[in-house]
């Protein structure tokens, strides 16, 4: 199969899905909303971020270290990244379980975290997810 005849991009649906995750947290991060909302709205974001980076965790970088031995410092980063962003969703969901107070600072210092981890997983796998024909299944 060529480049040209490849129906999906895997590298390129990595960045329209983390595009997402930008998207939804700067909107988290300037909503006027009521309590309520925000704390649906997170929490949602805190599910799906946290299931994304499950799913990276136990299926697709172990399948890329098997393939791409030279990945292995990468994935290591990028696993110990998840771990921090995992401890960030943790506080904020915390914080919302008692009223909300601070969630904002803790949305700042997430977002801050996650575009440098979003950047740094795109520039490292997107070349390499582009050129796979498929994925393992449980992504």
């Amino acid at each position: 199969m060529t480049d040209e005849q490849r129906i999906v991009a895997w590298g390129d649906e990595l960045i329209k899905l983390h595009d997402g995750f930008r998207r939804d947290l700067a909107n988290l991060r300037s909503s006027r909303a009521g309590a309520a909302d925000i704390r649906t709205h997170c929490l949602a974001f805190c599910d799906a971020l946290h299931a994304h980076h499950e799913g990276e965790d136990n299926a697709l970088f172990p399948h890329l270290g098997t393939e791409h031995p030279e990945l292995a410092e990468t994935l290591v980063r990028l696993r110990s990244e998840h771990q921090v962003v995992a401890r960030l969703l943790e506080r904020i969901r915390r914080l919302l379980d008692h009223g909300g107070t601070g969630i904002g600072a803790e949305l700042d210092r997430l977002a801050t975290e996650l575009e440098a981890h979003l950047d740094y997983e795109e520039e490292q796998l997107v070349p390499i997810l582009n050129k796979m024909l498929d994925l393992p299944e449980e992504v």
